[in-house]
């Protein structure tokens, strides 16, 4: 018999803390996906989404759907290439991950600040490391710094 999640699905729950049959309402949804309310609203009339309706005016999402939206809309980053190290094709394999100190000390920014600017794109995005740490690649916070 089949197993009804595929190995990504659950590597991404366990990774994330939650159960594939954890509910969460509309509020909670917008905060797992970080997105305001309305594009979960949008997401579910388009039907870019699935849920489940519990009433008439009552939706919820199960864990496995939240995730499967996020997996299928998860965009690998490109590295741009730096042709004037010999290695450039292997170095973003070999990135560096920094922890949040590091960051807050290269960059000057307070965790908070990091966090807001991230929020709003103006950041490069945190990296996952497990369910409770996080980290940034090194050259995306060079490559930031240099941009301001």
């Amino acid at each position: 018999m089949d197993k009804p999640f595929t190995p990504n699905l659950c590597e991404l729950a366990d990774s994330m803390g939650i159960a594939m049959y954890q509910r969460f309402t509309p509020t909670e949804a917008s905060l797992f996906l970080r997105c305001p309310i309305a594009e979960i609203t949008k997401l579910q009339t388009n039907h870019q989404i699935e849920f489940i309706q519990v009433t008439e005016k009552q939706t919820e999402f199960f864990g496995f759907q939240l995730l499967n939206y996020l997996l299928g809309n998860i965009q690998v980053a490109t590295q741009p290439t730096n042709h004037s190290h010999p290695h450039a094709s292997n170095s973003s394999v070999h990135d560096k991950v920094i922890r949040s100190k590091e960051v807050q000390e290269l960059t000057g920014l307070s965790r908070t600040t990091i966090w807001r600017m991230e929020r709003t794109g103006k950041f490069p995005a945190r990296i996952a490391l497990s369910t409770s740490n996080v980290g940034w690649r090194l050259s995306d916070i060079q490559e930031w710094i240099r941009s301001k």
